[in-house]
């Protein structure tokens, strides 16, 4: 389809082989993809703690990195199209080189213990003071689905993520710490990009350990059932290079992976996803964060006979 104007072809040919209708799909989303936010929206961006950025290396590589902050302060509504980012300078992160080299940014608004969340795609830029300000393009709500429930406190303490820089690492392969951290992770993030709709930032949930890790150098999940834009696995179908961020609530250490992605029929044994993706690493880089004091609400319950497997929509 070449006529459409919400989705593009990677996005409407894994549409097609699901049996969505994608020309009454893209109608529709016609309403919900615009390039401002409302006043509610505005209001929920506002009053965010925690949200993951989706950013590209000058080679255009896609990376994710956690925003943390207070509310009013980690994002501010300027107007409709326009947000201003307060968020720390983390050694190890990439954000703020990226959109130094590269403007384009993605922004998951990210709220576990509502679960909801909503996304914005537009361009950005580091200003002098070191906030970051950012021009959506799109901005539109996603379903509620997978998210484990959990409220978050954000640290208010100063910033003290400059003592642990040297403990940042720049890796090809995965540690024994990488891999007890996935094998517990719960909720992970995931960037890609597309040249006409930029750096795109999404969510995965599972139960602790659906996070599976093959060696030293590749992962792979499941793809559970979405609110069918295939939007993440859509860009892969264009371009397989993907990003892929952990974030240790507890700790803040955060493992951020680069790699190439590969879409694959699910096993028969998962009666729970179609798909499987699976991540070849190329690059990995430890950070810590200010997590703050995240509380634990609702765990997964991951059987047959949900609407919503891994978590209800309530």
């Amino acid at each position: 389809m070449t006529n459409l104007r919400n989705f593009h072809e990677g996005e409407a040919q894994l549409q097609a082989e699901s049996g969505v209708d994608t020309a009454a799909f893209d109608a529709m989303a016609d309403q919900g993809f615009k390039p401002e936010s409302r006043d509610s929206e505005a209001r929920f961006v506002n009053d965010r703690t925690f949200s993951v950025a989706a950013t590209i290396d000058d080679s255009g590589q896609p990376w994710a990195s956690p925003l943390f902050g207070t509310a009013g302060d980690l994002f501010e509504v300027l107007d409709a199209t326009t947000v201003r980012i307060c968020a720390p300078t983390v050694p190890g992160d990439p954000l703020f080189e990226n959109i130094r080299a590269e403007a384009a940014l993605g922004v998951l608004y990210f709220d576990p213990s509502l679960r909801r969340r909503s996304k914005s795609i537009g361009t950005a830029e580091v200003a002098g003071d070191g906030s970051i300000t950012y021009r959506m393009h799109r901005h539109f709500g996603i379903c509620n689905k997978y998210i484990f429930k959990r409220t978050h406190k954000p640290s208010t303490e100063p910033d003290t993520t400059s003592v642990r820089a040297e403990q940042t690492v720049r890796a090809k392969r995965l540690s024994d710490d990488d891999r007890a951290q996935l094998a517990q992770a719960d909720t992970v993030f995931l960037a890609s990009f597309h040249t006409k709709h930029g750096a795109d930032p999404t969510h995965r949930g599972g139960p602790a350990g659906f996070i599976s890790v093959i060696d030293d150098t590749t992962i792979s999940l499941p793809d559970y059932t979405g609110n069918g834009m295939f939007q993440t696995l859509g860009n892969l179908v264009l371009d397989d290079r993907i990003g892929f961020v952990s974030v240790d609530f507890n700790t803040g250490r955060t493992i951020h992976i680069t790699g190439n992605g590969a879409v694959t029929a699910s096993p028969d044994s998962d009666p729970f996803s179609q798909r499987t993706l699976t991540i070849t690493i190329d690059q990995i880089r430890t950070s810590w964060h200010q997590p703050g004091n995240w509380t634990d609400i609702e765990a997964f319950d991951l059987r047959p006979g949900l609407i919503n497997p891994a978590t209800p929509y309530l």
